[in-house]
């Protein structure tokens, strides 16, 4: 059975970067995400990966505002038909299909 989070990594990386822009997340045109802005890439071992760019400080102060934008990431991602699992402890998601 063929990888297909490697075969169809720049397809869907391409297609969840759209995706997210068009629901109003600010995407960065590289995998690091400044401040606010959401960080997306292809892993050819794991799929695309969505994180989300904030200051340490800021993930703990604000962990309400860090729940509300995971969940609305994981919304948009799934009424898409995207499969969406958390990674590195709930601060990415990974896209798998």
């Amino acid at each position: 059975m063929m990888d297909t989070a490697s075969v169809a990594g720049p397809d869907l990386e391409r297609l969840v970067r759209q995706e997210l822009s068009d629901a109003g997340f600010a995407v960065e045109p590289s995998m690091m995400a400044v401040d606010g802005g959401l960080g997306v890439w292809h892993d050819p071992t794991r799929g695309v990966i969505v994180t989300w760019g904030t200051s340490a400080e800021r993930l703990v102060k604000y962990e309400t505002v860090r729940t509300a934008v995971r969940l609305a990431l994981l919304t948009v991602l799934a009424q898409a038909g995207h499969q969406v699992t958390d990674g590195f402890d709930g601060l990415e998601l990974i896209i798998t299909s």
